[in-house]
């Protein structure tokens, strides 16, 4: 059925088009198809556009009702882009595609917050579950903390903490504090290690830190 790459292409749209400005975003909702060039016009929001098209095909064509993690990721992902934002945010306008492909992502959608990583910190501390998961987290993923690489197990690691609602909101938070700087560090390499590349097999254990 033709339907699936152009419901995926109009879910792209409404991750990205109100990354194009602030400005233009407040003056004006962007069309849906407006959004999704302005996103392929960045090469971050085209790579992660891609990424999202093929992570979360069998949502967009029906095929599935719930969403993969690695579908979420990508959004996530798509939505840490300049373009990607607007997407989330533009108008179907009279397209029935669009806005059935709009209806289907819905649930997968990454929500955004200011709440501060810190906050969101402690309340991932307070639950049994998402403390837990932060604890592999830290364990799996110190390789990740160093800069140098972003292994299977730590992505699995991530994978499972995004199934979580309130270690979703470590996802969203914005970076403050005394810890902004490391914040911003360690989310940028997971960005670039975790979600840019192939994963490093594991050949030592990661939690020794060598």
């Amino acid at each position: 059925m033709a339907r699936g790459p152009v419901a995926a292409a109009c879910v792209l749209v409404c991750l990205g088009a109100c990354a194009v400005a602030v400005v233009e975003c407040a003056a004006r909702r962007l069309v849906c198809w407006e959004a999704i060039l302005n996103c392929q016009a960045e090469p971050e929001c085209h790579y992660a556009y891609g990424q999202y098209m093929h992570a979360c095909e069998p949502v967009l064509n029906g095929r599935r009702t719930t969403c993969p993690s690695h579908c979420i990721a990508s959004l996530v992902q798509l939505n840490l882009t300049r373009g990607g934002p607007a997407l989330e945010e533009c108008s179907c306008a009279s397209d029935p595609v669009c806005r059935e492909a709009k209806r289907a992502i819905e649930p997968c959608m990454p929500r955004t917050s200011s709440l501060g990583c810190t906050e969101a910190r402690r309340q991932c501390e307070r639950d049994l579950h998402c403390r837990s998961a932060m604890s592999n987290y830290l364990l799996h993923c110190s390789k990740l903390f160093s800069g140098t690489v972003c292994t299977s197990a730590c992505r699995e690691v991530i994978a499972d903490m995004r199934r979580l609602p309130k270690a979703q909101l470590l996802d969203t938070c914005v970076c403050d504090g005394t810890e902004r700087t490391i914040c911003e560090y360690v989310k940028l390499k997971m960005r670039n290690l975790c979600f840019g590349e192939p994963p490093e097999d594991d050949d030592d254990d990661e939690g020794s830190g060598s």
